[in-house]
């Protein structure tokens, strides 16, 4: 049986093969100075090799436009920025003027204290600028000191492979060969780096925070990677091979035979209708949406505005994003998540802020209150295109009355600008998420303010049973069945159900044939989950009918433990649904 580790999964797909541990070439720059007549040399030197590592940058942010998009692209806007930084360049060339240092070495040094910094500062979005001032390091000292490429890109193995590093930078993720790396998988990173999010979009299946996998393996060792589960397995048996083969093979054929559900509808066998929305995480992923015949958009998660950003953006360009959704959408409704920001997701435009745990620090709404001009652009831009077709408002990270009022004080207040500035727009329903146990406490009061709710299970999960859901060795922990969940859900459909006020879930129950089936029991009437999961659910939701599965899910309210409840359902659901759904699902806890 092989070694499995467990870490983050940022890029779905399951790849077997050899692994390829890359070995960048180290950027340590040996101590060296100039005579004082020599200054101007250096300087010259240094101010060449960055507009040369400049004009790299525009290189590949052209090419990643052209390949992944505009939204992918300005990932590399910080790299530019950091060329330009002025305490980057004048800390150089005070090295070079006043240290006599050759223009590598001063530049190492200042990178080394601007790394130092960073990481001293214990911040979230560390890692991603670590990432890209690693990038123009690298490129600025490759014209420097003639600095060589990755070997993974110089030596090609004799076989497409699995890439092991300990990190890997955007550059690097965009330069890779699809057809001879198989997928990707490092020892830090989170699903929200720049490196996740270019391996999604270029469809390279990515495990990452694997903690020290790259020390573990040699080449050539026998891997497999789940990109899905974000599992790696070292040296694997014949049997778990032939298990993960097999599983790949069923998702790829199910994948096939669901694409004719996309037209049907989402209808229990004694007529009860289950609305099933969809989740976007970028503009384009619409197109999807509608290809399976989604009921609208569930969740849409606008955080790709402020990938690559410095500044707040501009209300036009949030704007237009909008309007591409709901062209291609409506009129069908379109529920745009407010500003997420905070946790594992800070844009540099935010200020630094020392936290021992941010997802417990400055998250969603707490941060318009820092930044008032960044929920003030983006309402205005909701409520311009609400105009071209239905738009609800989402806003999470909501725990009290008093954060529904400022709220509605800011929407108020954008419409009222909009009117005197003859601009056209249009009116919002607005709704909260019911992420955490304090939300969920008072859905029935919040609901007398709100007009819908969007039940995140994910942060509820990770608040209800205190496990960070981005550490991947907590990952066990982090439990979908676990009999608290059931119960908070409940409270939740029956404070909502109350009022009267609709209610979608929209976190990794909803896309999960067992969770789905609990949360349908529990009441849930809408559903909202990634494009690609909506036929499959259209496919369970077929084959369950509501007084049955509302029963099962009442005996299971009084269950003690999760394993219990798991086992509960797959027993009880056995003969009613594919066996194809089972069995993708019941991966979550193969032994192996």
């Amino acid at each position: 049986m092989g070694d499995k580790v467990q870490g983050i999964p940022a890029s779905p797909g399951i790849v077997v093969g050899p692994a390829f541990v890359a070995r960048w070439p180290r950027l340590d720059v040996h101590h060296a100075t100039v005579t004082p007549d020599q200054v101007d040399v250096e300087i010259a030197r240094f101010h060449d090799a960055r507009e040369q590592a400049k004009q790299r940058t525009l290189e590949l942010r052209d090419q990643v436009e052209s390949r992944l998009g505009d939204v992918q692209a300005k990932i590399f806007d910080p790299q530019l920025m950091m060329l330009d930084d002025p305490d980057l360049v004048e800390g150089t060339l005070t090295y070079i003027t006043d240290s006599y240092l050759t223009a590598e070495r001063a530049f190492s040094l200042r990178v080394l204290e601007f790394r130092s910094q960073w990481l001293d500062a214990t911040h979230a979005r560390v890692m991603d600028r670590v990432a890209d001032l690693n990038d123009v390091q690298a490129r600025v000292l490759a014209t420097l000191i003639d600095l060589p490429g990755p070997d993974i890109l110089h030596t090609p193995p004799d076989e497409p492979v699995i890439l092991v590093a300990k990190e890997l930078t955007p550059s690097r993720m965009v330069e890779l060969d699809r057809d001879r790396v198989l997928g990707v998988a490092t020892d830090a990173g989170t699903r929200t780096s720049h490196a996740s999010i270019l391996a999604r979009s270029l469809g390279i299946p990515c495990v990452v925070g694997l903690g020290d996998l790259s020390q573990r393996v040699d080449n050539g060792v026998e891997m497999i990677l789940d990109g899905e589960r974000g599992r790696v397995v070292i040296r694997p048996s014949e049997s778990e091979k032939h298990w993960f083969h097999d599983r790949d093979v069923q998702a790829r054929e199910m994948v096939r035979a669901l694409d004719a559900l996309a037209s049907l509808e989402p209808v229990t066998r004694d007529g009860t209708r289950i609305g099933l929305y969809a989740n976007l995480e970028l503009p384009a992923d619409a197109k999807g949406a509608v290809a399976v015949n989604a009921d609208g958009v569930g969740l849409f998660r606008t955080e790709f505005l402020v990938v690559g950003k410095t500044a707040v953006p501009d209300e036009q360009e949030q704007y237009e994003a909008f309007r591409r959704v709901l062209d291609i959408v409506a009129p069908r409704p379109v529920t745009i998540r407010t500003f997420d920001l905070g946790g594992d997701k800070f844009p540099l435009f935010l200020p630094p802020i020392a936290e021992e745990n941010p997802f417990l620090g400055w998250r969603g709404i707490r941060i318009y209150g820092m930044m008032p001009e960044l929920f003030h652009n983006q309402v205005r831009a909701i409520l311009r295109a609400a105009a071209h077709g239905p738009v609800r408002v989402l806003v999470p990270m909501v725990n009290t009355v008093d954060e529904v009022r400022a709220v509605r004080r800011v929407m108020e207040q954008a419409r009222h600008e909009l009117e005197r500035e003859g601009v056209e727009h249009g009116e919002c329903p607005l709704g909260v998420m019911l992420e955490t146990p304090a939300s969920v406490a008072i859905a029935e009061v919040l609901g007398q303010h709100v007009d819908f709710f969007s039940l995140g299970t994910n942060d509820l999960i990770q608040y209800m049973l205190a496990v960070d859901r981005g550490n991947a060795q907590l990952s066990p922990f982090f439990d979908l069945y676990h009999p608290a969940l059931l119960r908070y859900i409940r409270v939740a459909v029956e404070g909502a159900g109350q009022l009267g006020r609709p209610l979608c879930v929209c976190g990794e129950a909803a896309a999960d044939a067992l969770g789905a089936t609990l949360l349908i029991g529990l009441g849930v009437r809408s559903l909202s989950c990634a494009p690609s999961a909506i036929p499959a659910q259209k496919k369970l939701i077929r084959s369950l009918d509501i007084e049955y599965v509302e029963r099962l899910a009442g005996e299971l309210l009084t269950a003690q433990t999760s394993r219990e409840i798991r086992e509960h359902l797959i027993e009880a659901l056995g003969e009613r649904l594919d066996p194809a759904i089972l069995d993708a699902d019941a991966s979550l806890s193969h032994p192996g």
